[in-house]
Parts: C-alpha cells; sequence; structure tokens
C-alpha cells in the first residue's frame, strides 16, 4: 500500500506540474467559462466554450512561436505562456512543500527551482510544436520532393 501511495503522490504531483505548464490557456479557457455561466448559459455551452477557448489560446501560441522568426518576438510570445506557469508552479511548490517545511529560505528556493522548472517547461512545450520525435524544425508545409533516376540507354 506504501509504494502505491507513492506512486499516486508522484502522478498527482506530474498532473499538478502538467497543469501548471498549461497554465495561460487553462485560465483563458476557465474564464471565459465563467463569464458564459454568469450570462445563463447552460453546463454543456460553458464547458464546451472554455474547452475551445483553451485549446484556441494553446494552438495560436504554439502558431505564432513557430511561424515567427525574429529571436524577440519569440521570446515574447513564450514569455507570454512561461511567465503564468512559474507563477503557478511556484505556487504549487509552495503549497506542497510548505506541507513538510517551515517558511523560510528553504522554502523560498525550493518554490523557485519549481517555477523556473515549470516556466522552461512551458516553454518547451510551446517550441515542440513545430519540431519532430528528434528535436528538428519541421516546415508547416511540406513539398514533395520527386527523384526522377536518370535511364540509361
Amino acid at each position: 500500500m506504501l509504494i502505491l501511495g507513492g506512486i499516486t503522490a508522484l502522478y498527482f504531483i506530474w498532473l499538478l506540474f502538467r497543469a501548471a505548464a498549461l497554465t495561460l490557456p487553462l485560465y483563458a479557457g476557465a474564464g471565459a467559462a465563467l463569464l458564459l455561466h454568469d450570462q445563463g448559459y447552460g453546463l454543456a455551452a460553458v464547458l464546451a466554450a472554455g474547452f475551445m477557448i483553451g485549446l484556441v489560446v494553446q494552438l495560436t501560441g504554439q502558431l505564432f512561436y513557430t511561424s515567427i522568426r525574429s529571436p524577440l518576438l519569440r521570446a515574447l510570445v513564450a514569455l507570454l505562456f512561461a511567465g503564468p506557469a512559474g507563477f503557478a508552479g511556484y505556487q504549487v511548490v509552495t503549497g506542497l512543500a510548505g506541507l513538510a517545511i517551515d517558511k523560510g529560505v528553504w522554502l523560498d528556493g525550493l518554490a523557485l527551482a519549481g517555477g523556473l522548472c515549470t516556466a522552461s517547461s512551458a516553454w518547451r512545450g510551446l517550441g515542440r510544436a513545430g519540431s519532430d520525435e528528434q528535436g528538428e524544425s519541421v516546415p508547416l508545409t511540406r513539398t514533395a520532393r520527386v527523384s526522377i533516376p536518370a535511364s540509361r540507354a
């Protein structure tokens, strides 16, 4: 039971950091869902709209990041996603480590490290949108290359 509890705790922490890396799309989707709920829409419409808004924000960010060639603009788009993710990661580590460690320098250092890890995870996740398994850049449109062998006479 102890091993299963440890595996469950590690999986839960992984889920928290994965969700923290998607903070901006989750926040946009939740904000849209709450706005629609306040307007009187039903539960199905609220959930569908929140999911779609979050998906559109994530895909738009990935599209901008992969299509923009200017390093400064790419960094600004990445910071737009990594900033909220870093803050969420900081808060997650503060909450989890605060259960075992008293407030102080160690807790702040661990929380800062967790925030930086989560921000870098969000930055890498944004950059992975336009790469294949080996990390090489994949163009948005592939051109077919036809190779015609020279015929021998």
